[in-house]
């Protein structure tokens, strides 16, 4: 009986490295084929919504790709394992039947819950780089935006200098009255070579996530987030219902069970001769210390996104304002305006002025929507995954 069960132990093992290493292989060369494909249809340039950006990752996504493709492995040890565990025999004695109950219950259970543990992972990678994503794409455009503000408002600087300049001529104003728009327009040409690499950083993460040519030029379409406000009402209750239905506390409690039914394996087999019923109670106690410490993990996640989600949304009411003050400066100088009292240049700063305002207030925006679907999916039974963090500050907020 030791001899037969060793054999297929034996040969288990022996199987279970064949698999793996032959599905390893196997992953390498589809990935590299779909990579040369991706290269070769993805040169040139690429038109590309926000939404076709968002459907493609799954596809097109090389890590994705990686993460389904260890599915199979592990199917393929499940199986294996399964078809060992019901061939062997328990009727042996000492450590050789303690090993054959293992294979038996213990085993299958472990390998369903790695196969679970890695769907899971798929989904929450694949989740966070949906995210990612709308705030890369969402970026770029604010990011062009911006830089379209400030070229016209270096532009608007320049007839600023000329018309200062003339009165300077004229001997009705002095030279270094020239110097804060000298600084001004310093400052905001050294802001566009920022903007522009935090642009080209965003455009590289995009084409990363979508397998791309990284000689690609990518054409984005519009796209903006529009504001609609949490409703936190009950906010506390909303995460004691997160937490009950949270995939990291399942996970640990299902560890605990399997821990519990090894354990009773190890007190009716070994009765601790060979020391395996400690080796097992110590085990349990530590999954069940496992299970307190990702429960508090979870909820901790939880506040610190929904305080998060505080902070920006407060950002974004004050940009809220900022832009209405921006407006109401921008229609009385209209009015100005057309009743002659202010030039077309004074006008066009005004008008500038309301632009930037409204760049930022779209900024903000974005990134508070964006904080809202991540925190909504973390309430979703998500939250003791790795929660995601801001990828792009805001680049030149004070322009």
């Amino acid at each position: 009986m030791r001899k037969k069960l060793s054999l297929l132990i034996a040969l288990a093992i022996c199987l279970s490295s064949a698999t793996t290493t032959f599905a390893a292989s196997g992953s390498a060369n589809v990935s590299t084929t779909t990579s040369s494909s991706s290269v070769q249809a993805n040169a040139g340039t690429l038109n590309l919504t926000m939404d076709e950006a968002v459907s493609n990752i799954e596809k097109s996504n090389t890590e994705i790709k990686l993460m389904k493709d260890k599915i199979d492995t592990l199917n393929k040890q499940y199986y294996l394992d399964h078809s060992v565990a019901m061939q062997t025999e328990t009727d042996g004695a000492g450590v050789d039947k303690l090993q054959a109950r293992k294979l038996q219950l213990i085993t299958p259970l472990t390998d369903e819950q790695n196969i679970k543990n890695q769907q899971y992972s798929i989904d929450v990678r694949l989740n966070n780089i949906k995210f990612d994503m709308e705030r890369q794409y969402l970026n770029i455009l604010t990011c062009s935006d911006q830089i379209d503000n400030i070229n016209k408002t270096l532009t608007n600087i320049d007839e600023q200098i000329n018309k200062l300049q003339q009165q300077i001529n004229l001997g009705l104003a002095t030279s270094d009255s020239l110097n804060p728009l000298n600084v001004q327009k310093s400052q905001l040409m050294a802001q566009i070579d920022s903007i522009n690499a935090e642009m080209d950083n965003s455009d590289l993460i995009i084409k990363q996530y979508l397998n791309l040519d990284l000689n690609t030029k990518l054409m984005l379409a519009d796209a903006k987030k529009d504001m609609v406000k949490f409703d936190d009402t009950n906010i506390a209750d909303t995460i004691k219902k997160a937490l009950d239905k949270d995939y990291g506390i399942s996970e640990a409690q299902n560890s605990i069970y399997i821990a519990e039914k090894e354990r009773d394996i190890c007190k009716q087999v070994d009765n601790d001769s060979s020391g395996n019923l400690s080796t097992a109670e110590s085990n349990l106690l530590s999954v069940q210390g496992q299970l307190v410490t990702t429960r508090n993990a979870a909820e901790a996640n939880l506040w610190n996104k929904y305080y998060t989600l505080k902070s920006d949304e407060n950002a974004l009411e004050t940009q809220i304002l900022s832009k209405k003050a921006a407006q109401d400066d921008y229609d009385k100088a209209k009015s100005n305006y057309d009743n002659g009292m202010i030039d077309k240049l004074a006008l066009d700063t005004a008008a500038l002025a309301l632009d930037k305002q409204k760049n930022l207030y779209q900024r903000a925006a974005n990134e508070y929507m964006i904080i809202q679907e991540e925190f909504k999916y973390m309430l979703d039974g998500h939250a003791s995954a790795q929660p995601s963090t801001k990828s792009i500050g805001i680049s030149g907020i004070d322009y």
